[in-house]
């Protein structure tokens, strides 16, 4: 039985760069949220200085008529102020490392990878327990903001819709819950995965080979898909006046992908997993210090009857000079 996977090169070619087709839906992203730098840093700011205020209100620092629990305005608090300070870090974060990049680029300009991203030239990790750790963050902080819309309608004469909404959002949360479920599910069964890397960096218009460490319990997965692809994140503005939003939305590049069935597999039980692609020339390289950026990764996707497995690794595929 061969060893070899089955390859199958998703034919992108024709489709236009802004098509809907492109567009990875539920994708990991790299950028934290669709505002950075002084803007990120500014818009922040009322809201941290909000949340501290309330704050100081619920702890009675500053007087005046409560119409809510101490609890509850405490609550609210702390949501104006986690993201303020998230808006705040996340954006001097993004001044520190651009005014680093921009100089580190001038003295190396043949080289970038060395400062366009904290590589390891060994490989790059999954990390499967942050990954569930960060949905259950997620799933807690829904229904914590969901929290006093419940109090409002459950407690106050009249506001019965308030609690209806609620409930009807909290509904959607179980999605949240589910996919956390999953989440567990596969670090519990896979662990944390690692793709070594043959070589360091990558050139467009080269090989690309590595190896996928067989992660624990490989003999479940029925088949294994790995995908490479070239990924642009894009912020993408919809709605107008007040019903105006910015989302980062990932855009399909460049894919190509080679299928792994189980007896296949069953020859790389503890033992890496090797992995062959050949770059096109023609593609955008690398460029993790832009916002937004565009980065190639590999996905492992393997299906199971158990639990499946998804795991994402960046991988340094650059221009040559």
């Amino acid at each position: 039985m061969s060893t070899i996977a089955t390859p199958n090169q998703k034919l992108l070619v024709g489709i236009p760069a802004n098509s809907s087709e492109r567009v990875l839906v539920n994708h990991p992203t790299q950028s934290a949220t669709a505002i950075d730098g002084w803007k990120s840093l500014l818009f922040g700011l009322p809201f941290f200085a909000a949340g501290i205020f309330i704050g100081a209100v619920a702890l009675d620092y500053v007087g005046g008529k409560k119409n809510a629990p101490n609890w509850l305005i405490g609550l609210l608090g702390f949501f104006f102020s986690a993201a303020g300070a998230f808006l705040i870090v996340h954006g001097l974060r993004g001044i520190i490392r651009k005014a680093k990049y921009d100089r580190e680029a001038r003295q190396v300009p043949s080289q970038l990878w060395l400062c366009d991203y904290h590589w390891h030239r060994e490989g790059f990790a999954f990390s499967a327990f942050n990954s569930m750790l960060q949905r259950f963050v997620a799933a807690v902080l829904w229904n914590a903001f969901l929290t006093p819309f419940f109090w409002i309608g459950l407690t106050q004469r009249g506001a019965w819709f308030f609690a209806i909404v609620a409930g009807l959002f909290a509904l959607i949360g179980i999605v949240f819950w589910y996919r956390w479920g999953q989440m567990l599910a596969e670090l519990l069964r896979y662990g944390n995965t690692f793709l070594d890397y043959n070589n360091f960096p990558y050139f467009l218009g080269g090989t690309l080979t590595a190896r996928l460490r067989a992660p624990n319990h490989l003999s479940d997965l029925d088949e294994l898909t790995l995908t490479l692809r070239c990924v642009q994140e894009r912020y993408i503005t919809s709605g107008s006046g007040k019903n105006r939003t910015t989302n980062v939305v990932c855009f399909e590049l460049y894919a190509d992908s080679q299928t792994f069935s189980r007896s296949q597999l069953a020859a790389y039980s503890n033992q890496s997993i090797p992995i062959e692609f050949t770059l096109p020339d023609s593609q955008l390289t690398t460029s993790l210090a832009s916002t937004p950026p565009t980065y190639w990764e590999i996905e492992a996707n393997g299906n199971s009857s158990r639990v499946n497995l998804q795991a994402f690794f960046l991988v340094p595929v650059y221009k040559s000079v």
